[in-house]
């Protein structure tokens, strides 16, 4: 990695433009900003910030954290759970019971983290206002076009302004504008499901519920999962249900509608509903996956690239590692952006599709009824947390473009530099 310097001159003469300021957006930013690139990041809402609730902060998107600088304060922000369950949501049986603790840690580099989602942008936003001189955040600023221009880009907003930029990376989401000139494939499809999102007070949650760890409860078309966030004042409670693709309301609501889909489920879960008088209701969709997302000096990141079902809890954590790779990339071709592009898109190609898949996958394990929710209970029985984490460790394990990040850190001149 070139030098990281505060206080030296950019590398690259024209900024790089980053459509989108979420947890994605600004992760490249300060992937970049670390490595001495200049960025411009446009977020279309009038202030940065994040909308969502709760976020499991798995091992690998911790390392990618880590290695930007900003792993600690989401850590001490978070909750570093102690177990991971899930348990039937009929019968109230333990069908999974992975341990988080020192052993896991000692597989995976950091152990599984609950947070805000807030928290995690936060201290996102944090690290980039701290590296000013090289990250230009923008408000108000959607990107709404661009033209490619050889090795470089014209970017337009909606306000009408055209921004010279070295690159283009759309981190604007499952709705992209940037994917949308890329790609050209339409709107994100409905999967078929929809989620019903609240923060529970911590004073109405029932003394049997309050674990310190995810607790994940599956049964036949619908699946909820608890867990505390904001040092236990809340818990993020979110029951997802299958829904007919056409069912595209969304919305604040009553708990009409998600306790009908629990219907003869354990008490411990169908009580968090009846005492929560409403929700958020939003409908879940995504894209298969594709095959190409960069032309000349543009790319995509995140939601935009590999928009991903939440069921596997992923989609921050490959906005993260999308974030630290293309930074390398960049990094490595000097700046030449559709070099770069092209060199970090075939790197995270297959991993950022496997996870999607791999999601959806989930969808079936989680809502089978009859004979085949016994089967899906079967195929847990007699694991060890060594099988666990042996299963677990294609998804967990910080991929090698985070581990040379991590390393790069945590040497001393690195330090220096960054302080």
């Amino acid at each position: 990695m070139v030098p990281r310097a505060r206080n030296t001159l950019a590398r690259n003469a024209l900024p790089i433009v980053i459509a989108g300021g979420g947890i994605g957006g600004l992760a490249c930013a300060l992937a970049l900003a670390q490595r001495g690139f200049r960025t411009i990041v446009c977020e279309q809402a009038f202030e940065f910030g994040q909308v969502g609730v709760g976020l499991q902060v798995a091992p690998n998107a911790l390392s990618v954290l880590d290695a930007l600088g900003v792993g600690d304060r989401v850590k001490s922000e978070g909750l570093l759970i102690e177990r991971m369950v899930m348990n039937d949501g009929i019968d109230g049986q333990t069908v999974c019971d992975i341990p988080c603790g020192a052993d896991f840690i000692r597989r995976f580099g950091n152990p599984y983290a609950v947070a805000h989602r807030a928290d995690v942008h936060g201290a996102l936003l944090q690290g980039c206002m701290a590296l000013a001189s090289f990250i230009e955040l923008r408000t108000n600023s959607r990107v709404v076009g661009y033209a490619n221009d050889g090795a470089s880009v014209r970017v337009q907003l909606q306000d009408g302004e055209i921004l010279q930029a070295a690159g283009l990376v759309g981190a604007d989401g499952v709705r992209s504008r940037v994917r949308q000139q890329l790609v050209g494939d339409g709107e994100p499809s409905p999967a078929g499901a929809v989620i019903y999102r609240a923060l529970v007070p911590a004073a109405r949650m029932p003394r049997e519920c309050q674990h310190p760890f995810p607790t994940l409860w599956v049964g036949p078309r619908a699946h909820a999962i608890y867990y505390p966030v904001r040092d236990w004042s809340e818990f993020n409670f979110a029951i997802t249900v299958h829904a007919p693709p056409d069912d595209t309301w969304e919305g604040e609501t009553d708990a009409q509608k998600p306790r009908a889909a629990l219907d003869g489920w354990s008490h411990e879960v169908t009580q968090l509903v009846d005492i929560q008088p409403r929700f958020q209701r939003y409908v879940i969709r995504h894209r298969a996956p594709i095959d190409n997302w960069t032309e000349g000096a543009v790319t995509l990141l995140g939601d935009a690239a590999h928009p991903m079902v939440q069921y596997i809890a992923q989609g921050a954590a490959q906005a993260l590692e999308d974030a630290i790779c293309l930074a390398e990339e960049v990094d490595r071709a000097d700046g030449d952006m559709p070099a770069a592009f092209l060199a970090y898109q075939a790197v995270r190609i297959v991993r950022s599709a496997r996870v999607q898949i791999s999601s959806l996958m989930l969808d079936r394990l989680y809502h089978v009824s009859g004979v085949e929710r016994l089967v899906r209970n079967s195929i847990f029985e007699g694991r060890q947390a060594a099988d666990y984490y042996d299963r677990l460790a294609w998804l967990f394990t910080a991929p090698d473009y985070v581990q040379r990040a991590l390393a790069d850190r945590t040497q001393p001149d690195a330090l220096r530099r960054l302080g």
